[in-house]
């Protein structure tokens, strides 16, 4: 199976929900730090699906036997006011296109064997999309500097985990540089 046979499966499960009635609202855009790529030994990031019941808001009650391997990861939601097309996007269109930033946490799901799965592997899982809560005060990207965005994860008062933007993404124009359609209006990052 090559990457453009993972996207296709994937742009096949992505049209079966959308003629299910689920609505399409944004981008994931998966292994991008270089501590996840070393970790699962995949070089290259993936792109998945938003779709609008995967949106959470802060405060929600999650289920977390709907999902199969649960993992939760800070990230940065950009919220777009436009699309956004590749190759050749550049931070600046990104940062141009993008209306504001905010804090979320994803729920990442996959529904793959860990051992062994390679980058196709990944795309067809729609890059472990299961959801993502977002919250915070949503803010221009021009109003602070994102690499600097730091954030603090914990559970039972205990810090699990800290980031950067830098150790989360390498940079914003993997949001464009990939992906087969245009960006609907969130991409996480």
């Amino acid at each position: 199976m090559t990457v453009e046979d993972s996207y296709a499966v994937q742009q096949l499960w992505r049209r079966r929900n959308e003629d299910a009635g689920r609505k399409l609202v944004g981008r994931k855009i998966g292994l991008t730090s270089k501590a996840m790529q070393s970790a699962t030994g995949i070089t290259e990031p993936d792109y998945g699906a938003i779709f609008d019941d995967m949106v959470l808001e802060t405060g929600c009650s999650v289920e977390w036997d709907q999902y199969t391997h649960p993992r939760v990861e800070v990230e940065l939601a950009f919220v777009l006011k436009k699309d956004l097309s590749g190759p050749g996007c550049t931070i600046f269109d990104v940062l141009g296109a993008t209306d504001y930033v905010m804090p979320a946490l994803e729920i990442l799901d996959s529904r793959i064997e860990m051992e062994g799965r390679t980058i196709v592997d990944t795309i067809a899982d729609n890059a472990a999309m299961g959801a993502m809560v977002i919250g915070g005060n949503p803010v221009k990207p021009d109003a602070v500097d994102l690499r600097w965005v730091a954030a603090i994860l914990y559970r039972n008062q205990t810090v699990e985990e800290t980031a950067l933007p830098p150790a989360s993404w390498t940079t914003p124009p993997t949001a464009c540089t990939g992906s087969p359609t245009k960006s609907p209006p969130t991409a996480t990052a």
